[in-house]
């Protein structure tokens, strides 16, 4: 495990779907990542705890979100004067190159796919996760922006 281990990340998951939140959870557990993390069940919810002066070392995004989706969120996230630094990692069921375009473009750090195996679950967040958080990240090219552990039966 890099030097991360070491270091507690405060982590927010923007997820409506209460078993992806659960999945995500038992993840970082067993990935033995010290830290603390709170969930959103959308941006509205997203920005309250924003604006309550609540620092994030990273926030995980889906697309898929109701009433605002992901992509509209993280636009409003990027154009925030406060936020606009605080690095998003879309965590979603797509793979499509048009959502995978649009996040790139719009500042997301990362986009993982989701993968539907707990075992790559758990690999899917620790190569982001292994990434110091806590200090500044450039974000990634293009080409190294998607973590895509997923397989086709």
């Amino acid at each position: 495990m890099a030097e991360l281990t070491n270091q507690f990340l405060n982590i927010l998951l923007v997820e409506d779907d209460a078993d992806d939140s659960e999945f995500f959870k038992e993840a970082l557990e067993k990935l033995k990542i010290p830290h603390k993390v709170e969930f959103a069940k959308d941006c509205y919810a997203l920005f309250n705890m924003l604006e309550k002066e609540k620092i994030y070392d990273v926030i995980f995004l889906d697309i898929n979100l109701p009433v605002i989706d992901g992509k509209e969120c993280l636009k409003q996230i990027k154009q925030h004067v406060k936020y606009k630094d605080v690095p998003v990692i879309i965590f979603t069921g797509s793979s499509a190159p048009n959502d995978i375009d649009f996040v790139y473009t719009h500042g997301a750090h990362f986009h993982v796919v989701k993968p539907y195996a707990r075992i790559n679950y758990v690999a899917s967040l620790k190569v982001v996760l292994d990434i110091n958080w806590k200090e500044r990240q450039p974000r990634p090219l293009l080409e190294n922006f998607v973590v895509n552990l997923t397989f086709n039966n």
